[in-house]
């Protein structure tokens, strides 16, 4: 190892000890939160209690479809709002101490809102030159509690996740043989492709069984290049699921590949239907259609005025509030909020992250081994597919060659002695 690194470790490494002497060993980091406008009830009426995808951000927010989601008529997403019942003791400036929200008192609203599929909107598509097999140009998301859902034939009580949206700017190249996984137990995996027929057959397979078969022609139209999957699902006939975009095939020194894009994918088995009466995260389920989901607290919730306490009303979220008196001019008045706690995911450790380095792509890097490709010659698409799924590479940046002038890494040990300090007193401070 090189001295001036010895050294800055050495360093580091007698701060960070430092530091786990003096922090308790129960010691943990907060939760990050996601909060929501603060209100005053003080300051504000009754009817003012509302916050939408602009003033809590654990709501669904497509920033491009801003001016849909606040405008004041036919708004689209989700909204959460306080909503008087009975006229006695409302939330607000005209009782300012009243901390009970009555039964059906806290509305959850939410609604449909339009996307264009990436295949639509990159290659400028318009309604005469979009495939028909797609059935327009839009498809409709309906955001549940923040998660954002496919309605089914645009009824907004059934609900199917979304496996694969590959974006725009996004492509996969694959070659006989390989397997690409799409996400929840569905994978594509490619058949044979053929160069001088300019053609690729590929499946789609879910729990390692194929449920589609295709052929596709890169020499044509956009209609020939995309394939499309249809099947009764969600108590709706003939619905759309699967779409990919065979943009070309291609040959290397030894293999031949297709490139994969705009490929769109709904799991049709897993469709969530809701109905008036139903029972969701503490919600009822008041009004189901197809436009609309209103959802109503089933119980009253009396909110702890403490501002270290959480008021749960779903099951991760919760009002936050100031202790009582600390609103801005009323001795009973106090300050309230929406927020979640968030949960961050290791990606790299569960393996979410499914995207291909690009070493993978053969465009980019021709230096494939003879020992890890199999030859696939150009022949009539009759051959049984392999089995073997692709390899995903990791890759690191190159190391840098240049010796640091002894300045320099002197510098660089202080800085590291400094990082080790601050970062013992950000913890004590946090601890207290």
């Amino acid at each position: 190892m090189r001295p001036y690194i010895q050294r800055t470790l050495i360093s580091l490494l007698v701060s960070l000890t430092v530091c786990l002497l003096i922090i308790p060993s129960g010691f943990a980091a907060p939760a990050p939160v996601i909060s929501g406008f603060p209100l005053d009830t003080n300051e504000t009426l009754s009817d003012g209690f509302s916050w939408n995808a602009t003033t809590f951000g654990g709501f669904n927010y497509p920033v491009n479809k801003h001016k849909d989601f606040v405008a004041s008529e036919n708004w689209w997403g989700e909204r959460l709002q306080y909503v008087e019942k009975d006229g006695q003791d409302e939330l607000g400036k005209n009782h300012p101490g009243n901390h009970v929200i009555g039964e059906d008192e806290l509305v959850y609203t939410t609604r449909p809102f339009s996307n264009k599929y990436e295949l639509v909107s990159d290659l400028g598509l318009n309604a005469n030159t979009t495939p028909k097999e797609l059935g327009g140009m839009f498809y409709y998301k309906l955001p549940l509690f923040g998660k954002p859902y496919v309605i089914v034939g645009n009824d907004s009580t059934r609900l199917a996740n979304l496996v694969m949206d590959q974006k725009s700017d996004d492509k996969e190249t694959l070659k006989a043989g390989d397997s690409w996984d799409l996400g929840n137990n569905y994978s594509l995996v490619v058949n044979q492709v053929d160069v001088d027929g300019e053609k690729v057959w590929f499946s789609l397979d879910k729990d390692g069984k194929e449920v589609e078969s295709g052929i596709v022609n890169t020499n044509g139209s956009v209609a020939d290049k995309t394939f499309t999957a249809t099947a009764d699902f969600g108590g709706k006939k003939d619905q759309l699921y699967f779409i990919t975009y065979v943009d070309s095939v291609f040959t290397s020194a030894t293999d031949s590949f297709a490139v994969f894009k705009y490929t769109w994918l709904i799991d049709k088995d897993k469709v969530m239907v809701l109905e008036n009466g139903d029972e969701y995260r503490g919600f009822e389920v008041k009004e189901a259609s197809e436009n609309e989901i209103v959802l109503k607290n089933s119980n009253s919730i009396t909110l702890t005025l403490d501002k270290d306490k959480k008021n749960y009303f779903t099951d991760s979220w919760y009002f936050q509030t100031s202790d009582e008196g600390k609103g801005s001019t009323s001795p009973e008045g106090y300050i309230i909020y929406p927020a979640t706690d968030v949960t961050v995911e290791d990606k790299a450790v569960s393996g979410v992250n499914k995207s291909k380095n690009a070493s993978n792509d053969p465009a980019s890097n021709e230096s494939i081994s003879n020992e890890s490709a199999s030859s696939t010659p150009s022949a009539p698409l009759l051959e049984s597919k392999a089995d073997d799924p692709k390899d995903i590479n990791s890759s690191l940046p190159d190391e840098k060659s240049e010796t640091p002038t002894s300045a320099k890494t002197s510098g660089f040990e202080l800085l590291a002695g400094v990082l080790g300090i601050t970062l013992c007193q950000y913890f004590i401070k946090r601890r207290g």
